[in-house]
């Protein structure tokens, strides 16, 4: 037994002695241009399958230094090179890093080097426990990457939290070189490929590296739509939802809070709407006192039965907290698309999200852009099925409240006449009627001397969006002398572009079968 069991020790060390040699082949034996990852401070081995949560670094081997592939491409090499990481999710481009510059003890000795993906949060303990971590220049560029504004981490962990929500991913790192000018490499020089699983535990701890406002809502936090009817025929049923919430508004702001504090008496949640993947409306609504402390259900209508009361802001649809600040833009919205033909007979998909406002970072381009809202994690959301049929059109057409204009006698005839004549000229869109509405309000100047009268009126057109009513537009009639003005003129324009996200009682859709 004594001899064997030397034996046996023999052979376990010849056979941990020959593991440690292989494996110190693999890291070096690695194919020049490819960057290969592992998940640890130092690799201990390389992956091909990773979870997201998973602290994460390449190993970009270059097979020649930097200043040697920068002078094959023709670039800057005197004493420094410029790099440039791209993180591709999928195919698509999540970011490309800010110009990493690599002085001339790096970039003429480096064959090799670790870009840092995700680092677990307790790494800065570890390192000040252990600080033999930090061994070589290489580890201390992964050092210091932490404490970037932009550093790749930072970005690698938002691209994770807002392009990868469930299953498996395809994540490719690109290393590429370029000139102290470049923004963008002009170079590839290096690349490696990663698959990326993605499940609720790794979503939470990549979490935690990530910005604070997109970190995703745990299961008893998550609140949800509930409409009427999950099928939905417009003209023949009315369409409401709640909004029920686990928490109150407050507290949503309060998670995702990126100052100091949002302790405040009230706060915002953004709400997005889009029909068939595309935008339909978006808006913000502030919550006060105990709408935004404790309040927790809402609702709203989302399509009257008729538009019955849709020319006042009164009407009943417009009356919810939930939009208290503005007319109802989900119903004006549809009803524009629906009167207008854009909405065609068939099944289409209507789905409502809402936002803390704390949640989603200010862009002025957001209000129309679907692929802004995909990004952030929503507070709840739901789908709808809407079944257009020509039987509910006709009813929800018939019905409508929306009138042909009255005409005044009198001069108002002439100036009516003379409108209408002007703006039928333009190209973008079909004047159907326009008639005044007030009397003549003459200006003068500080001497008295009369300078222009001006005038309301209201105006039906067709634009590309379909039949529209626009109301008290204003009318000027500049003052030519001796008691005489010119012709009538539109000072206010009509707003043929205004889109259907962008109506309101003042400017409301009008169904062509009342107007013809």
């Amino acid at each position: 037994m004594k001899k064997l069991s030397r034996l046996t020790l023999f052979s376990l060390i010849i056979f941990l002695y020959s593991s440690q040699a292989l494996f110190l082949k693999a890291q070096t034996d690695l194919e020049a241009g490819k960057g290969y990852f592992f998940t640890s401070f130092k690799p201990d081995g390389f992956k091909k399958e990773v979870n997201v949560g998973n602290e994460l670094y390449v190993r970009m081997n270059l097979g020649k230094t930097m200043f040697e592939l920068a002078q094959e491409k023709g670039l800057e090499s005197s004493f420094t090179a410029y790099g440039f990481v791209t993180v591709y999710i999928n195919g698509n481009k999540a970011f490309t890093s800010n110009q990493l510059s690599f002085a001339s003890n790096y970039s003429k000795v480096w064959t090799s080097f670790d870009i840092p993906l995700n680092i677990n949060p307790d790494f800065i303990a570890k390192i000040s426990s252990d600080q033999s971590m930090l061994e070589t220049s290489q580890n201390i560029w992964v050092f210091q990457q932490l404490f970037q504004e932009k550093s790749i981490p930072k970005m690698y962990a938002a691209s994770a939290m807002t392009s990868m929500t469930s299953g498996k991913y395809e994540v490719k790192v690109d290393f590429g070189l370029g000139n102290s000018s470049s923004s963008e490499p002009v170079a590839t020089v290096c690349s490696g490929t990663v698959s990326v699983i993605v499940d609720e535990a790794g979503s939470e701890e990549i979490a935690l590296n990530g910005p604070k406002h997109l970190r995703p809502l745990k299961a008893d936090e998550k609140g949800k739509f509930v409409f009427s009817s999950q099928s939905f025929t417009p003209g023949k049923d009315k369409l409401t939802v709640n909004l029920e919430l686990p928490q109150s508004p407050k507290y949503y702001n309060i998670k995702w809070c990126k100052a100091n504090t949002c302790d405040y008496d009230h706060g915002s949640l953004l709400f997005y709407a889009s029909l068939d993947g595309k935008f339909l409306a978006s808006w913000s609504t502030v919550f006060w006192g105990a709408d935004y402390d404790s309040k927790k259900d809402f609702d709203m209508v989302i399509l009257p039965l008729t538009d019955a009361g849709y020319e006042n802001s009164d009407a009943p649809f417009n009356k919810s907290i939930l939009h208290k600040s503005a007319e109802n833009p989900v119903v004006y919205a549809l009803l524009d698309m629906l009167y207008g033909g854009q909405l065609l007979v068939g099944n289409h998909k209507l789905t409502i999200k809402t936002y803390s406002g704390e949640c989603v970072p200010y862009d002025v381009s957001f209000e129309n852009s679907h692929n802004y809202f995909i990004k952030w994690p929503s507070i709840a959301e739901n789908t709808v099925d809407i079944n257009v049929t020509q039987e509910g059109l006709t009813k929800l057409s018939n019905s409508s409240s929306a009138k042909k204009l009255t005409h005044a006698a009198g001069e108002w005839v002439a100036v009516d006449k003379a409108l209408f004549a002007e703006n039928s000229k333009n190209p973008d869109f079909q004047l159907i009627d326009i008639s005044t509405t007030s009397q003549w309000k003459i200006t003068k100047n500080s001497l008295g001397v009369i300078l222009y009268r001006e005038c309301r009126a209201d105006v039906i057109y067709k634009s590309k969006f379909g039949y529209r009513f626009t109301e008290n537009l204003v009318i000027k009639e500049d003052y030519s002398g001796g008691g005489k003005y010119t012709s009538p003129h539109l000072v206010s324009g009509i707003g043929v572009l205004i889109t259907p996200a962008e109506l309101s009682s003042m400017h409301r859709p009008v169904p062509g079968i009342k107007v013809k």
